[in-house]
């Protein structure tokens, strides 16, 4: 299908697979926010929240903490307003990065997945320059001498390049790999226990023995273990560089995040 077609098309629902499948972790996502936000809406209609919390609140209330502490330690004082964000950005990384167990086509190892993701964080570093810098910042693609800018105008592109590459790689990789894994423990459990077990028709159950364990040992390090390590490189190289355009000697209250409103009151 050439683009001009799938600009005809753009507007119906004739979808990708895996566009379906970000969807759904999206659909999924929304529904989890607002039984949330009905459990916190009671909480501080009732007074509880002097209580201990209990049940999906209280992970809630424990992820937004840590991830908060977490957002103040990686960007600073007064980046607090983008706890959020990192919320539902690592929330949804690890969730596409372990779709694929549920048998639907993975989000990841879908070069659309990963590429919108850093075109967006892309956008956010580029908007918070301008937040702080103003007009300075079209400086810096003529730095350190006017001759620069092509040079600068191309690698500006690199962190949407590098992280879009990177996950895909990562996540592309693994599913590769544990495609032949499976693939020749299927061969070899047939080769050895066919004999004993005779085949039917052209397809034998003979060849699931020997892949129950390992492949529950990849998936467990491809899906869970990378997928958490890309979910946090991720998250983290978008944090170090949104927070890297806010110039040295600004005061984090222009952020105006709430603890800077609290201290304020």
């Amino acid at each position: 299908m050439t683009y001009e077609d799938r600009l005809k098309n753009m507007w119906s629902l004739d979808f990708d697979a895996q566009m379906y499948s970000s969807l759904l972790i999206i659909a999924i996502l929304l529904v989890l926010t607002v039984v949330v936000g009905i459990q916190a809406r009671h909480v501080y209609k009732k007074k509880l929240y002097l209580q201990r919390p209990h049940g999906g609140y209280m992970i809630a209330e424990w992820g937004v903490e840590k991830l908060g502490n977490w957002v103040e330690t990686t960007m600073g004082p007064g980046w607090e307003n983008m706890t959020g964000y990192f919320l539902a950005l690592s929330v949804y990384l690890f969730i596409a990065f372990n779709w694929g167990l549920t048998g639907m086509p993975s989000v990841i190892d879908w070069l659309p997945g990963p590429l919108c993701l850093s075109i967006i964080m892309f956008v956010m570093i580029q908007v918070t320059s301008l937040r702080y810098n103003h007009w300075h910042y079209f400086h810096r693609y003529i730095e350190p001498i006017a001759l620069f800018l092509p040079i600068n105008l191309i690698t500006m592109w690199t962190p949407i390049i590098s992280t879009a590459m990177r996950m895909f790689g990562n996540c592309l990789s693994g599913s590769i790999i544990i495609g032949l894994v499976q693939w020749a423990l299927g061969k070899a459990s047939m080769a050895i226990f066919s004999s004993v077990v005779p085949l039917t028709g052209t397809y034998t159950w003979t060849s699931i023995f020997l892949a129950p364990i390992p492949m529950g040992i990849l998936n467990l390090y491809f899906s869970l273990f990378s997928g958490f390590v890309q979910t946090l490189v991720f998250c983290t190289l978008s944090a170090l560089w949104i927070a890297q355009e806010r110039p040295e000697g600004v005061a984090p209250s222009l952020v105006d995040s709430p603890r800077a409103r609290l201290a304020k009151e």
